[in-house]
């Protein structure tokens, strides 16, 4: 016992565990704060694509009121303007890439024809 209490009253022995302490807290300091931030940054993702989801899906179905026939760009003008001003976070966080936007919009218009009964065009 004397030994170790010989050795452990040694200043280079306390600097040396000091140290190694200090490296093992940051180490699990930094893997929980990066946990941490993945965990939030899934959670705002999921928000701003429910956002998304939900402001085209609205803008569509707003959209119908020009008609069933309607053209596909005139309803897409009609969603952006809609998605700009009503989720503009949602837009600047995912940044849809080309033809994303075009694809949702396209899906939630079938489901709005078919909804109110209209016949789908393929093509």
């Amino acid at each position: 016992m004397d030994f170790l209490s010989q050795l452990f009253a040694s200043a280079d022995l306390q600097a040396v565990v000091i140290s190694i302490i200090g490296l093992v807290l940051t180490f699990l300091l930094n893997r929980a704060a990066g946990a941490f931030a993945a965990a939030t940054g899934i959670q705002i993702e999921a928000k701003h694509r429910e956002a998304l989801h939900q402001a085209v899906m609205t803008s569509v179905e707003s959209g119908m009121k020009y008609g069933p026939d309607v053209a596909f760009d005139t309803l897409k003008a009609h969603v952006f303007q809609y998605l700009q001003e009503s989720v503009p976070d949602a837009l600047t966080a995912l940044t849809p890439g080309n033809g994303v936007l075009d694809r949702l919009i396209e899906r939630y218009a079938r489901e709005a024809l078919a909804k109110f009964g209209e016949p789908v065009r393929t093509g």
